[in-house]
């Protein structure tokens, strides 16, 4: 029931969106913006886009590197499975999706490979702020009226409130995982209170993102991590200059420094949670932004849609075509990423359920990261 109010939900607030994005187009020039553009520069876009795919694979894998060793291809399967998920089933989809489809091909607990996504989404979040929030510094507003001068200000306090947002949330998790033995000791007191199968499965996670974290205290792991991040950041970046460029738009209408502006408010636009990959308020950000900006409301609209398409067409049919060779659907990997083994409590692969003793430590969790990761580990050794 729950699950279908969440739905019910998310579809009227996409609907909303929707509804204030289209209601002051003229459709006639929209499709004449969409048909004039050039198609050489959206389809640059969108190979730039396949290749963050190809570094958030790497950037995923040397997360792992301690727990496992999965294979390039693998990872890359996994990650635009994921991002089809998100785009059918919601955000939340993904970060379960994406573990469970890597642990179909790969001997990796879902429960190690679902705390390293989690530590990506951070690394994503803080970049996405940091480019934002730095941007602002050498932004030029052209527009000159109070109102724009007013929505600006508010925008540049917005940027910088993340900022520092970002860098407590940064500290904050530096510091739980230099002193996780107590941190961990005082939430596993609190959890007590809760069901044994509920409490474990949650310590279980809560350790595996602890081990994850250890990379903001590794200067080489950090620095790799770092690399990767911006390397995959500069490149949307650079897909959305394409598509705006696309539409016969000036670099003095929109410099890069707008695009990195039209980005930051686009993503901020997709944190909410409405189906199609934030169908609506993806559109409507976007939109707005280049409106901001002083381009025409009709081509500002054209440039939204097909930036939509360009970030999350090229994942749904590579998501599509492996999950039809493989014969996966997203429900059956939701059902295995929504099972106990995401919280590291029984074994992956169909095989046998086995509870844990009383006395005996749960799969993968209070262990090394080698003794944790299982059979790779262990080929690994030897």
């Amino acid at each position: 029931m729950r699950r279908k109010l969440r739905i019910l939900a998310s579809l009227a607030v996409g609907a909303l969106f929707v509804y204030l994005f289209a209601k002051r187009l003229d459709w006639l020039e929209v499709w004449v913006d969409v048909r004039k553009a050039q198609w050489g520069d959206l389809s640059l876009a969108g190979a730039l886009i396949v290749g963050t795919y190809a570094v958030r694979s790497l950037r995923w894998r040397t997360l792992l590197g301690s727990m496992a060793r999965p294979s390039f291809m693998a990872l890359m399967r996994a990650t635009v499975i994921g991002f089809t998920a998100m785009f059918l089933m919601g955000r939340a989809a993904e970060m379960i999706v994406r573990p469970a489809a890597l642990s179909v091909k790969e001997r990796i607990p879902p429960s190690s490979s679902y705390a390293t996504v989690l530590i990506e989404r951070v690394f994503d979040m803080v970049m996405v702020v940091l480019f934002f929030a730095g941007n602002l510094a050498f932004f030029v507003l052209t527009r000159e009226d109070s109102e724009s001068a007013h929505l600006y200000s508010v925008i540049r306090i917005t940027g910088l409130s993340l900022l520092v947002v970002s860098a407590a949330g940064i500290y904050g998790l530096s510091v739980f995982r230099s002193r996780r033995a107590g941190v961990l000791r005082y939430i596993e007191r609190k959890l007590a209170r809760l069901p044994q199968t509920i409490s474990r499965g949650l310590m279980g996670l809560l350790r595996q993102i602890s081990e994850g974290l250890g990379v903001l205290h590794d200067a080489r792991g950090l620095a790799i991590i770092v690399s990767y991040t911006v390397l995959m950041w500069m490149m949307v970046v650079a897909a959305y200059v394409l598509v705006i460029r696309a539409f016969a738009i000036s670099p003095e209408e929109v410099p890069v420094t707008g695009a990195v502006f039209v980005m930051g408010l686009s993503m901020l636009g997709s944190v909410v949670p409405t189906p199609g990959a934030s169908t609506g308020p993806f559109h409507a950000a976007t939109a707005a932004s280049l409106v901001f900006l002083g381009v025409e409301r009709n081509k500002a609209a054209s440039a939204a849609i097909l930036l939509h398409l360009v970030v999350f067409l090229p994942a749904m049919v590579f998501g599509l075509f492996y999950l039809v060779k493989d014969g996966l659907s997203l429900a059956r990997l939701m059902h295995l990423g929504d099972h106990p083994t995401t919280l590291g409590l029984v074994a992956t692969h169909d095989e046998p359920r086995q509870e844990p003793e009383a006395d005996q430590p749960l799969p993968g969790v209070g262990l090394s990261p080698d003794l944790a990761a299982g059979p790779v580990a262990e080929k690994r050794t030897a």
